[in-house]
C-alpha cells in the first residue's frame, strides 16, 4: 500500500510547521486578542458604568480603572508577540531556501520544477507578508483601545 504524501517525512517540515504557526499568530492571533479586549472591556464597562435606564455617575466598582488597564495590557504583550511571530515569519519566508525537489501536480505537469519552486515560494512569502501587516494593524487597534479610557475616562461615551 503506498503511503500518503502526509505521512512521509520531509526535510522541510519543520520549516513548514514554523511558518504555519507564525502565519496563524498573525492572522488569528492578532484580530483574536483585539476582539477579545473589545468584548471584556465592554462587557465591563456596561456592568460597572450603566445600571438599568441610566449612567451611573462613577464606575460600581473602585478598582475598575486598573481592571481596564491590566486587561489592556495583556492584550497588548499578547498582540504584540503575534505581530512580531508574524514578521519572524515573513523574515524566515524571505530568507529561506527549501531543500526538497518540488513534485509537480496534474495541473502543474507541463512546469518545471523550478518554477514550482519560485511559485510556492511567492505564495509563502505573501501568506507571511500578510499575516505580518494584518498581525501589526491589529496591534495598532489595541493600543488604540488601551488609549480609548484614557482620553474619554473609563465611564466616558466613545462616539
Amino acid at each position: 500500500m503506498p503511503e500518503s504524501g502526509l505521512s512521509t517525512s520531509q526535510p522541510f517540515a519543520a520549516r513548514r510547521k514554523l511558518l504555519t504557526a507564525c502565519a496563524i499568530a498573525g492572522l488569528f492571533g492578532g484580530p483574536g486578542i483585539w476582539l477579545l479586549q473589545v468584548i471584556v472591556s465592554e462587557v465591563l464597562s456596561a456592568t460597572a458604568c450603566y445600571g438599568f435606564s441610566a449612567p451611573r455617575p462613577a464606575p460600581l466598582w473602585n478598582g475598575f480603572n486598573m481592571w481596564i488597564f491590566a486587561i489592556s495590557i495583556v492584550a497588548a504583550l499578547v498582540a504584540a508577540l503575534c505581530a512580531g511571530l508574524a514578521w519572524y515569519g515573513f523574515k524566515l519566508a524571505r530568507s529561506g531556501k527549501r531543500a526538497d525537489e518540488a513534485h509537480p501536480h496534474r495541473h502543474e505537469a507541463l512546469r518545471s520544477a523550478n518554477q514550482l519552486h519560485t511559485d510556492d515560494a511567492l505564495r509563502v512569502r505573501f501568506i507571511a507578508l500578510c499575516s505580518a501587516l494584518v498581525g501589526t494593524g491589529f496591534l495598532v487597534g489595541v493600543i488604540f483601545v488601551w488609549l480609548a479610557p484614557l482620553f474619554v475616562g473609563p465611564c466616558g461615551v466613545w462616539y
